[in-house]
């Protein structure tokens, strides 16, 4: 299950702590999942980006988040159920919800864009898996693609079933999801685990420790997203900018989380470097 390739973990090793950008890097006019959102991420010092995926009805693939139709076409609709022809003639909404000048990009754009330059976690593409795979597989990234799902039996199955060799990382909200995963045979090179309590076994240093000498990385999201889902054991992006750095991310890092997703790469980057003198 746990196999060579370790380009993640190679990165992982220099940086000491990896930042994973979610959705880029975005604000004013710079529109999450767009290629410019990525960019500013890079600049702010993130070692991969996130890019949510989603496919229209005429088979292509853009970097997008369904259910985001709302906020950025302005418009209630299902990217899913489109044309890619529909969706490239909108012009998005920004972050104040004006039109910004630009649209959703194809994903082959994007990767394009990044080729040879970051790491890229693949989310949200499960619900065409065996596309997306085979897809990815002609992009010649393997070296930079990480690939999630949650971790479920029909994605596990398919994954297992496309050998294609794919770094992947099972979404992990409980130990008997974590041990599912050990029974399958592919490349699992990170683990993303959500906890709503620090006394979660999945935040168990034995655990994490275990995860790190099979060269599995623990993932967690330090992101905030709303008042309500917790994602981190409240160890989050929002606290660590109230309360302090290292009482929050630096606490996710001492107790072994190797890839920390975030809403602000440069203030965590920043810190990492600070505390590993890099």
């Amino acid at each position: 299950m746990y196999t060579r390739n370790r380009p993640i973990a190679e990165a992982a090793e220099k940086k000491k702590v990896l930042v994973a950008a979610h959705r880029g890097t975005c604000g004013g006019n710079i529109v999450w999942n767009t290629s410019l959102a990525y960019k500013n991420a890079l600049l702010h010092g993130a070692d991969m980006i996130e890019i949510d995926v989603s496919m229209t009805r005429d088979g292509v693939f853009f970097a997008f988040h369904n259910t985001e139709e709302k906020v950025e076409f302005g418009k209630e609709c299902d990217i899913r159920e489109m044309t890619s022809r529909e969706v490239e003639e909108i012009n998005i909404r920004n972050t104040i919800q004006n039109t910004s000048g630009q649209q959703v990009e194809r994903l082959e754009r994007v990767l394009s864009n990044f080729k040879g330059k970051c790491l890229i976690n693949i989310d949200r593409s499960w619900f065409y898996w065996e596309k997306v795979i085979d897809f990815l597989k002609k992009m010649d990234m393997d070296d930079q693609i990480l690939l999630k799902s949650g971790a479920e039996e029909e994605y596990l199955k398919e994954l297992e079933r496309s050998r294609s060799g794919l770094m992947y990382m099972p979404i992990v909200k409980s130990m008997e999801q974590w041990e599912m995963t050990e029974n399958y045979d592919i490349n699992v090179a990170a683990a993303e685990l959500i906890f709503e309590t620090l006394d979660s076994p999945l935040a168990a240093s034995d655990f994490l420790e275990n995860l790190n000498r099979k060269g599995v990385l623990p993932w967690v999201n330090a992101i905030t997203l709303n008042d309500r889902d917790i994602l981190s054991g409240g160890l989050d992006d929002n606290r660590a900018i109230a309360e302090g750095f290292e009482e929050n991310w630096g606490r996710l890092a001492d107790m072994g989380f190797k890839i920390i997703q975030t809403d602000w790469p440069a203030l965590l980057r920043n810190f990492i470097n600070q505390k590993y003198n890099i």
